[in-house]
Parts: structure tokens; C-alpha cells; sequence
């Protein structure tokens, strides 16, 4: 009884999950849009963000399903067990547990090693990793609630600089590095939405959190608009970056929507932004820290208790800066694990196991009305 009613007093709103959803996303969203959907799609990659939308739209019709055959209340490892049983669904919830403990690592190197690559080259990359990681062991062990509204003012800052590097980079866009975009280019438009699917795969994790969301009426539309938006930001990034770098060059380098934004000035106004951008950039790191943490306490807190949702943050904030530092030594390691293996993780956890759940959902309880 003492968890539910810890519960009940941290319910967040399907606004503030969207918000974090998209301020969480936003740091892989600018890391493998441009370069990844570029290598394959060339001057059409743009496409891809637009291409995603009726793919995201039918998996949230999917969860949607999900929660709504679900007890109330209950989380996606809650639903686990509801469907697949105590075992299995345990088992998976830890297999969920591991990749979100995963990406962790690897989200917490990358924003070291972009720290360093920005202007403090001499410094060592625990001390920025020491740093946001005691911020997140501190979110971590507050309230979701109060960590969403945190997520309210990343997001305000967040959006108002990526519009600002998309409008004025605007005007050095070179109109032949996208357009014109024939028919012989959506094959390879198709196939590089894998890219931004991937991106928002990892977005899965919120679904543990299914237990604290107040849904009223009109989410759902809010939902599909905030989907619709999402899917035109990252339309228009790609269109930006590709429109002034040209696919070639977005296709080799890391983090190509830095390199747009060092050329963002106005005369007379202002000059070279990337550092701001950059540090601003950490407001989204720290999000989706916190999103993978706050799932892992709900994942503990499911096998394991009230034990487990006490001891999981400092425990899960440790083996983070562990599997940071051992797991990815350099950058090469860290780029060449987010290019191989995360999409197809993110992928898999995040599109193909919710489908097949939703398909087991269904089964049984089309079974058990037969039986009756």
C-alpha cells in the first residue's frame, strides 16, 4: 500500500511527458540525424523525419492499447508481468533494465567527450562526468514530478536555441544540396528512417512510468500534435544541416549540427554561439539521464520493492560512471558503439517487443472471453 500511495502523490501530466520527451531525445535526435540518414540517403535524408510520422503514430497507437487492457496504474514492467507473468515478465524488465543502464554509459561518455571537443581539451573527462552524474543521483532521488518541471525550463532553453541555429543558418543554405528531391530517392529515403525510428525508440523507457501519468480528455490529440511537430523539428534539422554542409560532408562528421551552429552570427549582434549551444546542449544530456534513471527506479521498485527503489539510484548513478570510463575509454569507442549497436537496440526494445506484447495482449484476452 505505501508504494501505491507514493505514487499517488507524484503523478505527472501527459504535457510534462512530452515535454520530456522531446527535450530528452533531442541530444541523440542532433548526434545521428544528419550523419546517419545523410550516408544512406544522400540530399533526400531530410525526408526521413517525415517518413517516421505514420510509424510513431501506429506504436503509440500500439502502447496506447497496452495500458488501456492494462490494471490502472501500472507501468510497462507492471504490464510485463500482467501478460507474460511473474517470470518472464521479471526477466524482461531486467533485460530492459541492462540497456537502459547501457545507454547510460554511453550517453554520459558522449556528453564528456563534446565537452572536451568544445573548448576544454585539457581537462579530464571524469571531472564533466562526475558533474552531471551527482546532478543526476540528486534529480534521481527527488520526486518524478518535480524532475519534469526542471525538464519545463531545459526545454524552453533547448527550443529557443535550436530555432535560433535553424533560422539564421537559413541564410548560408545552399538550396542544390536538397532539393530537388525525384522518386528515385525515397527507396533510399525509406530505408535511412530507421535512423530517426531508432532516435526515438529509446523514448520506450517513459512507458515504465505509465503508472504516474494523469491522462485527461484531449491527450490523445495533444499526443498526435506533438508527434506531428516532433517529426517537422527533425525534418527541418536535417534540412538545415544538409541545405548548408551537403550530404557528403554531413555524412562525415560526428556531430554536424555543431558545425552549423559555429557559424551562426548576426553582424553587429552576435558572434560564434557553438559554446552557448553546446552548454545548453547538457540540459538535454541531463534529461535523458534522468528519464533512464527514473525508469530503472521504477523497474527495481517493480522486482525488488521499496529496497529496490531506495538503493537503485545511487547504485545504477555508480555503474554509470563505472561503465562510462571502462566501457568507452575514447571517443572512437563511444562514436562507434552509438552508430552499430544502439538503433538496432532501440529498435528491437522499442518497436518489436511492445508490438509482440500488444499481440500476446490480445490473444489471451481473446482467449479468455472464448473460455467464458
Amino acid at each position: 500500500m505505501r508504494r501505491w500511495s507514493l505514487l499517488d502523490r507524484d503523478k505527472i501530466s501527459v504535457r510534462q511527458v512530452l515535454v520530456l520527451l522531446f527535450t530528452a531525445l533531442l541530444s541523440p535526435m542532433v548526434r545521428a540525424l544528419p550523419t546517419w540518414t545523410a550516408a544512406t540517403a544522400g540530399e533526400g535524408a531530410w525526408l526521413t523525419g517525415l517518413l517516421a510520422f505514420p510509424v510513431l503514430l501506429a506504436m503509440g497507437w500500439i502502447f496506447r492499447g497496452l495500458f488501456h487492457a492494462a490494471p490502472a496504474d501500472s507501468g510497462l514492467a507492471q504490464i510485463f508481468q500482467t501478460v507474460l507473468g511473474k517470470v518472464l515478465g521479471g526477466g524482461l524488465t531486467i533485460i530492459y533494465g541492462i540497456w537502459a543502464l547501457f545507454l547510460l554509459c554511453l550517453q554520459a561518455r558522449l556528453y564528456g567527450e563534446r565537452m572536451l571537443a568544445t573548448g576544454y581539451r585539457n581537462a579530464s573527462v571524469t571531472v564533466f562526468l562526475a558533474v552531471l552524474l551527482a546532478l543526476v543521483l540528486w534529480m534521481g532521488r527527488k520526486k518524478l514530478s518535480a524532475f519534469t518541471r526542471a525538464t519545463e525550463v531545459f526545454y524552453l532553453a533547448l527550443a529557443l536555441a535550436l530555432g535560433l541555429v535553424l533560422a539564421v543558418s537559413i541564410q548560408d543554405l545552399t538550396p542544390e544540396n536538397v532539393l530537388p528531391v525525384w522518386v528515385s530517392d525515397l527507396p533510399g529515403a525509406a530505408a535511412a528512417t530507421l535512423v530517426p525510428l531508432g532516435v526515438a525508440g529509446a523514448g520506450v523507457f517513459m512507458a515504465f512510468l505509465g503508472g504516474q501519468i494523469t491522462v485527461v480528455e484531449g491527450d490523445r490529440r495533444r499526443c498526435v500534435r506533438w508527434l506531428a511537430a516532433g517529426c517537422l523539428v527533425m525534418a527541418a534539422l536535417q534540412f538545415a544541416v544538409l541545405g548548408q554542409l551537403g550530404p557528403d560532408l554531413s555524412a562525415q562528421l560526428e556531430e554536424p549540427f555543431f558545425e552549423v551552429a559555429r557559424g551562426v552570427g548576426i553582424n553587429g549582434a552576435f558572434q560564434r554561439v557553438e559554446s552557448v549551444v553546446v552548454a545548453l546542449w547538457a540540459f538535454s544530456d541531463l534529461a535523458l539521464l534522468g528519464l533512464l534513471v527514473f525508469a530503472c527506479r521504477n523497474m527495481s521498485e517493480t522486482l525488488w520493492g521499496e529496497r529496490g527503489r531506495k538503493w537503485s539510484v545511487p547504485v545504477v548513478v555508480a555503474l554509470t560512471f563505472l561503465g562510462a570510463v571502462f566501457l568507452f575509454p575514447d571517443d572512437f569507442t563511444a562514436q562507434r558503439a552509438a552508430s552499430e549497436g544502439v538503433l538496432f537496440g532501440n529498435l528491437l526494445l522499442g518497436f518489436g517487443v511492445p508490438a509482440l506484447l500488444r499481440l500476446v495482449q490480445k490473444v489471451k484476452r481473446a482467449g479468455g472471453r472464448a473460455h467464458i
